[in-house]
């Protein structure tokens, strides 16, 4: 795989919960079958704000509004190194339909997210809500 890939995660939000998506392939094969949030790679010549709108609507179909770029974060697993652009989106509404990289689609609270058996990084996925929730509109 490509070492050194920016991609743009999405903290999806709709009247404070969370869209959590549930991978149907990864990379690395134990995150198949676990719930991320929407997001992908930058595409060449793209911005990471443009790319984060363009993954959300081709997993999800949903329009969102990005409200605010959050904390960058650098990730390593396996040798393959990722420098992630986390933003937080509003989407106007829960009407979602996945693409085939995901089999399912979950609206989850803070207090939910610990539920999950198998959030891929969990413990980042809470600090950002947490920050997130500090945040009013």
């Amino acid at each position: 795989e490509d070492v050194g890939a920016v991609t743009c995660p999405v903290l999806v939000r709709n009247k404070n919960k969370y869209l959590l998506l549930k991978k149907t392939r990864d990379i690395h094969p134990d995150h198949i079958g676990g719930w991320e949030s929407p997001g992908g790679k930058i595409e060449p010549g793209e911005n990471a704000e443009n790319a984060a709108l363009r993954e959300i609507k081709e997993e999800t179909k949903l329009n969102c509004k990005i409200i605010k770029e959050l904390e960058h974060l650098e990730l390593e697993k396996n040798g393959v190194k990722t420098s992630t652009r986390v933003y937080l989106a509003e989407a106007k509404n829960r009407k979602v339909k996945l693409s085939d990289e995901h089999s399912d689609f979950r609206w989850v609270s803070y207090d939910e997210i610990d539920k999950l058996d198998n959030a891929i990084y969990k413990d980042l996925l809470k600090k950002y809500v947490r920050e997130v929730e500090k945040i009013s509109l």
